[in-house]
């Protein structure tokens, strides 16, 4: 399958800080505390490898003092040790981001967004996405 033909997991994100300071219901500062508040949740990309068995600690503890020193992601250095490969980098992402609440969620569990107004951004997200999705996908059968 066409990588291209799938949804990002950051379209989420995007869409509901962008709906949410057009219609000047948030403030950049409440999205980047959210955005903040969402990251600090989300588990360690060398964690999630270790827990699905592609990386051992010792490989872990190699990687990490390499990035120490380094302007490499945890990822890539990994990957170009032979650890894991790009498929797993991939994999490991979508997990990370599927452990954490949506953008949306945390922005109304702060008091930043009503309830309606989340179900409003969500509903207009789900109508951008789709259009384009489904014109990808058609050319992506081609």
């Amino acid at each position: 399958m066409n990588p291209f033909c799938e949804i990002e997991p950051m379209d989420e994100a995007v869409e509901t800080a962008l709906a949410a300071l057009a219609a000047g219901w948030a403030t950049v500062d409440e999205i980047s505390d959210a955005v903040a508040a969402q990251r600090a949740q989300r588990p360690l990309f060398g964690q999630l490898l270790l827990k699905r068995r592609k990386l051992n600690v010792h490989q872990v503890f190699e990687i990490l003092a390499e990035e120490a020193t380094s302007d490499k992601l945890f990822g890539q250095i990994a990957v170009e040790k032979g650890f894991i490969t790009q498929q797993d980098v991939g994999e490991t992402l979508y997990q990370q981001m599927g452990s954490c609440l949506p953008l949306w969620q945390v922005l109304v569990m702060r008091g930043v967004l009503t309830a309606a107004q989340a179900e409003s951004i969500r509903t207009s997200a789900r109508t951008r996405i789709r259009k384009p999705l489904e014109e990808t996908m058609v050319a992506c059968k081609v």
